[in-house]
């Protein structure tokens, strides 16, 4: 059941407007009708007691007529009382009562609307849900129990299909292949499932498997992580085809990519890496190493680029936890500072942004470039370990450590009660991320044992390269449509604000696919920006072949300073530009123009203070309710 301090009666409700009136600024616009929904999310059918409340300070209502906002007959009530309550079954939707009060003085005055959350259905099951439910070709619910069960659900009922026995708790989300064969990992083992509920295959595994599957496109290979450190690519027939050993436990869930040369697997590790894996034989191509944990999975952009956070366990630690943004090459992009850190894997918009919560109640959301677009908390301040998912809707979807499962609007309005579309209230912590089907239903688990679906009308899954956990219904993690940019680098990286000032080689990295005969290199420039203008840096360019680890080649055109003594100017911002053509050369035609010009900056350190001593901060430990006991 939901929390019962956090309900409030309806006379409580009715002083507390009544109250407002009295002391608010007479300048403050006041609403003179309100409705209050009681309570305002359940499962359905749910009677609602709609309080319709008129302000004492204005003339006597008449009549009040409400509107339930479900399709249902108007209901209207004579009354000089100033307030009156209606009394509903709802089913599964959200709904907006407006209350419309007609006074003595002949005029007609509507409430704004209320918002009322209700789900189609709750499945319990016999212990917590961490795990995030997948959804099935045909529709079907699929998420395993702390009870040790994966269970099949229709999606339309809310009723047991089948259920499968695991040997332990079922953390990990399940996955769903091209033949229908559902893929998860539990404390003993990774399980295939076929969709009838009956035992396809079994693979040990060697420790608990908290990570999530990965499905290669062709559905021949899964790849999952387990808290022995080691990834796992298992053939479609349970054979392992290769392993590859990380430093400490993989609880993130891989994510599959390309890079321009080949299908690579990216995860991260509890030793501080993310690394990235060629998809066909587990070859290292890259490691990216951060400043803690990394317990996150991997989201991928439609360039190829890397997301994922960093979090640490434990007692408070000076740490500065970063959410990080990495090149296709294993280089940084940008990282964005999120103070306590990230559990939670984030997803992108349509538009680019990237949405992730973190350890104390935010929802960030964060430009393309690395900047924040806005935020959001939780009140109470609340751990925000479910990942979001993003609806065609431009509404945010994400559980909380509150119990609450949160709709947030994505445009840019900073009123936290304007931003917050809607709240449904679970019954204990939300660790299990929503999952958003063809339909528009939202379905997650919560730790009150309960798997809910949830849908608000109007939405599909957001037309972007990851909008949700697994990047998909069937959870796959595999990111599709992968247009990997000319230029995916430089160095320094664009937009950073601290250079050091003894950089003596600027650099800007191509894609495999480029060659030599398509890059400009009389034309790479590096510029001071000064009050006047540009000030041009004395230097030559070259172009260098640089391994790209086991993979190929790739070219870096570098250009590096003539007086390489003379440090650059503190706080300045300096340019680097060059010309290329992204159109390879075709034999017997003549070469194109270079018709291409990438331009980029960066801002060179402030000058230190002499004799100033450094002091450490930073942040209280991320402590991940997820993880319990087992480690």
């Amino acid at each position: 059941m939901a929390h019962p301090y956090r309900r409030m009666f309806p006379i409580l409700i009715f002083l507390q407007f009544v109250f407002c009136l009295l002391v608010v600024s007479p300048t403050y616009a006041i609403k003179t009708v309100m409705v209050y929904p009681e309570p305002a999310s359940g499962v359905a059918p749910l009677e609602v007691k709609i309080m319709c409340v008129v302000a004492s300070n204005t003339s006597a209502p008449l009549s009040y007529t409400m509107d339930f906002g479900d399709g249902s007959e108007l209901e209207i009530v004579e009354s000089t009382a100033y307030s009156h309550t209606f009394t509903h079954t709802y089913q599964g939707g959200y709904f907006k009562p407006v209350c419309t009060v007609k006074k003595s003085a002949g005029v007609i005055t509507p409430s704004d609307p209320g918002k009322l959350i209700v789900a189609q259905w709750q499945f319990e099951t016999g212990g917590d849900v961490d795990s995030s439910p997948a959804i099935g070709a045909d529709g079907t619910v699929y998420a395993g129990s702390d009870d040790g069960n994966l269970y099949a659900i229709a999606p339309d009922t809310g009723v047991e299909i089948w259920r499968f026995p695991a040997g332990g708790e079922v953390r990990s989300s399940p996955a769903i292949g091209t033949n229908g064969a559902i893929y998860f990992g539990s404390k003993d083992s990774l399980y295939a499932v076929n969709p009838n509920g009956t035992l396809k295959w079994s693979f040990n595994a060697g420790d608990y498997i908290f990570s999530s599957p990965a499905i290669s496109s062709d559905g021949r290979v899964i790849y999952v992580g387990s808290s022995n450190g080691k990834l796992y690519a298992i053939n479609s027939t349970g054979a392992m085809k290769w392993q590859f050993q990380a430093g400490d436990k993989i609880v993130s869930s891989p994510a599959i990519g390309y890079d321009g040369i080949e299908t690579v697997v990216y995860v991260g590790s509890l030793d501080r890496h993310v690394y990235a894996l060629a998809a066909d034989n587990g070859a290292l191509k890259w490691q990216f190493e951060t400043m803690a944990e990394v317990y996150g999975s991997p989201a991928i952009g439609s360039d190829g680029t890397v997301y994922v956070g960093e979090c640490k366990t434990g007692s408070a630690e000076t740490y500065d936890f970063n959410f990080f943004c990495i090149n296709i090459d294993g280089s940084k992009r940008w990282e964005f500072n999120g103070g306590t850190g990230f559990y939670s894997s984030p997803a992108i918009g349509p538009d680019g942004k990237i949405y992730v919560g973190t350890w104390d109640g935010y929802l960030f959301s964060i430009n393309a470039n690395g900047t924040r677009s806005w935020s959001v908390r939780t009140s109470p301040p609340s751990d925000i370990n479910s990942s979001p998912a993003v609806g065609s809707n431009d509404v945010i979807y994400v559980g909380s450590k509150d119990g609450d499962f949160y709709a947030f609007q994505s445009p840019a309005v900073q009123d936290v009660l304007q931003r917050k579309d809607w709240v449904f209230q679970t019954g204990d912590t939300i660790q299990s991320s929503p999952v958003i089907g063809a339909d528009g239903t939202i379905f997650f688990g919560s730790r009150d044992n309960s798997i809910y679906a949830i849908n608000p009308g109007n939405l599909t899954p957001a037309n972007s390269s990851w909008p949700m956990f697994r990047q998909n219904s069937l959870h796959t993690g595999v990111a599709e449509n992968i247009t990997i940019p000319a230029v995916i680098s430089s160095s320094p990286e664009r937009n950073n604000i601290a250079v050091d000032v003894q950089t003596v080689e600027i650099t800007v990295s191509f894609s495999p696919s480029v060659e030599t005969s398509q890059i400009d290199i009389d034309s790479f420039k590096f510029e001071k920006g000064t009050g006047s203008g540009m000030e041009a840096v004395e230097g030559f360019a070259v172009l260098d072949w640089v391994r790209y680890n086991n993979s190929g080649y790739h070219i870096t055109a570098v250009f590096e300073r003539l007086n390489s003594n003379e440090p650059l100017a503190y706080n300045t911002k300096y340019y680097g530009t060059i010309r290329y053509t992204d159109n390879p050369p075709v034999e017997g035609v003549e070469a194109e123009a270079f018709d291409k010009t990438y331009t980029w900056s960066f801002t060179t350190q402030t000058e230190p203070e002499k004799d100033n001593k450094s002091g450490s901060g930073g942040s209280p430990g991320c402590f991940i309710g997820m993880l319990k006991d087992t480690f």
